[in-house]
């Protein structure tokens, strides 16, 4: 909107708000004193109708009534009523001999029963028997004792012709603003425009990236008024952005050159997560051209989606992730994503780390054949102690202790290689995780039947509390697996005749399902490494229950394969609550 047509609409706006207010005002003045002057002329007209009639029960019929009531209706130039103390009406001048008969009562009328409580009154209404608004005026008659009432009523009709004829000189006073609105944003508008025309060149060249010497050196920056304040900030802008333009091209050669000869990736998005800086090694980690001005989800890389959005709710995500090169070669990246606290935007740190997975990739076989390689010994130290609890020695009793002793240590042997498959399983990637759509409420609750024995066992009761309606996106294996170990941890440290209840809730797009006991809960040092693999915390150890500690080392790396993400708290009653959270299925 140019400066003309700005000081037309508050010219026009203002005088327009004037003249409405005004308008508003006079019709409602006028409004009150034409009513008011019209009360009076009605109030005389029915003083002297109610000396003129005298009493209404002079009258032997309605037919005689309303013959009297047209003829002093005719008189006064208005309508005229007689109304008896009953409210029945006897006489109209506006109505027909037939129509006085079927007339309702006017018993209730407000003008009716104001005169009856206080000998006149009055009121304003659409009359529905003529179809126009009226103004009434009610009188007492002369009656002593039970008085009857003559009203007078006359259209306000006049009233509104007054108003219209307000209305239209209002309008014609609309056209004369909206003609003086034009010449005076006409006449500003040229006057100011001589004296911004120049300034307004100089700033668009300017926010053009132009800094003409001759346009600079035209401003007129020797007058002592505002157009002379404004062109001299306008000259010492151009100068001072001049020079911080030089010094920021430079800065950032520099800056570019660093980035470019560093071995990590560098991306930096805004807050929707389109590129605004990349640097080539970027590129090149990914295996992707052209990566400024798209978007992140453009890369067609699930991890650094999830990724994103991660760390737009915790500041700051880490995540490992694999590109497929081609059909033999794959390439490991982490990356690390943090949330800049000064301009907002994102900033993306990649890393090569597939040396570093090889690597570890060697370390985890050793782990995965060693832990194959004692399968055969406990094997054998099993085989043994069944064949020792049979009955194979000849001292009974002793050969039972060292029996069971022997089978209990193999038992745990097993139960931790087994573990330690698993896990290398998971971090090597070798579990091939089917993850479907699943009903959460449905798998719970026949996990729960299948737990009745062991609860009946224990003396422990399992209680589910859902509140989720949508399904999940997970393996149904490793998601028994995941409830297995942690219901399994529950009874290892509840104490009898307790609850272990298990609940959902929707959080975001996932699920979170809690599993709280009843134990002595887990100190908030041990919480940070409770599933670490072999850990345990002093009172596990303590304590008659036996494990390896990699229970829950599985949990959180099934939980990771799953997307989700896997923690622990303290029930403000006493116990732990296990938490996990899983997907959203979205179709």
């Amino acid at each position: 909107m140019g400066i003309r047509s700005r000081i037309f609409f508050i010219v026009f706006v203002l005088l327009t708000i004037s003249i409405a207010i005004t308008y508003v005002v006079a019709e409602r003045d006028l409004n009150n004193t034409f009513k008011e002057q019209t009360l009076n002329e009605l109030e005389k007209k029915a003083n002297l109708l109610a000396i003129s009639v005298g009493s209404l029960t002079r009258f032997d019929d309605i037919n005689a009534a309303d013959l009297f009531a047209n003829e002093l209706g005719s008189a006064t130039n208005s309508r005229v009523t007689f109304i008896k103390n009953d409210g029945q009406v006897i006489g109209d001048s506006e109505l027909d001999f037939d129509e006085i008969s079927i007339i309702d009562n006017h018993r209730n009328r407000s003008e009716v029963i104001d005169a009856l409580k206080n000998g006149a009154g009055w009121s304003s209404r659409y009359s529905s028997t003529l179809n126009q608004d009226l103004l009434y005026f009610a009188i007492q008659d002369n009656e002593d004792v039970y008085p009857n009432i003559i009203r007078i009523s006359v259209p306000i009709t006049y009233i509104d012709n007054i108003t219209d004829t307000l209305g239209l000189s209002v309008l014609l006073l609309f056209v004369v603003v909206f003609i003086v609105s034009a010449i005076a944003s006409g006449v500003s508008a040229n006057y100011l425009y001589s004296n911004i025309q120049e300034l307004a060149n100089v700033a668009s060249n300017i926010s053009k990236g132009k800094t003409i010497s001759d346009d600079i050196d035209a401003l007129p920056t020797q007058r002592d008024d505002e157009f002379g304040t404004v062109a001299r900030s306008i000259s010492q802008l151009s100068e001072d952005l001049k020079n911080q333009i030089k010094i920021i091209a430079k800065q950032r050669d520099q800056f570019g050159l660093v980035l470019d000869d560093l071995g990590e990736g560098i991306i930096v998005t805004n807050k929707k997560g389109k590129v605004v800086f990349t640097n080539e090694q970027a590129s090149v980690i990914l295996n992707t051209e052209n990566l400024f001005d798209r978007n992140i989800k453009e890369f067609d890389i699930p991890a650094l989606n999830y990724l994103f959005k991660r760390v737009k709710s915790k500041k700051r995500a880490d995540i490992e992730f694999e590109i497929e090169i081609n059909r033999r070669t794959t390439k490991w990246v982490l990356g690390s994503m943090n949330q800049s606290k000064t301009t907002g935007q994102f900033i993306l740190v990649l890393h090569d780390i597939t040396q570093l997975r090889q690597l570890n990739s060697m370390r985890r076989d050793f782990i995965s054949n060693l832990s194959h390689e004692l399968r055969t010994p406990v094997s054998v130290i099993r085989a043994n102690s069944e064949t020792l609890l049979d009955g194979a020695l000849e001292d009974k009793k002793e050969a039972k202790i060292f029996s069971k002793a022997i089978l209990h240590n193999a038992e745990r042997l097993t139960s931790m290689v087994s573990d330690l498959i698993d896990l290398s399983r998971i971090d090597y990637g070798d579990l091939k995780l089917n993850i479907v759509e699943v009903n959460l409420d449905n798998f719970i609750k026949s996990f729960i039947d299948s737990m009745k024995s062991v609860m009946k066992k224990k003396d422990i009761y399992i209680e589910y509390q859902p509140r989720h309606k949508k399904n999940i996106m997970a393996d149904v294996q490793a998601l028994e697996r995941v409830m297995n170990n942690l219901i399994d941890n529950a009874f290892k440290y509840s104490p009898k005749g307790s609850v272990i209840a298990i609940s959902t809730i929707t959080n975001n797009n996932h699920i979170k399902i809690n599993v709280a006991d009843q134990g002595s809960g887990i100190s908030e040092i041990d919480q940070e490494y409770i599933f670490d693999r072999f850990y345990r915390t002093a009172s596990a150890r303590a304590s008659e229950n036996k494990g390896s500690g990699l229970g829950l080392a599985i949990v959180k790396n099934l939980i990771n394969s799953l997307n989700g993400e896997v923690g622990v708290s303290n029930r403000p009653e006493g116990g732990s609550i296990f938490w996990f959270t899983l997907p959203i299925y979205k179709k």
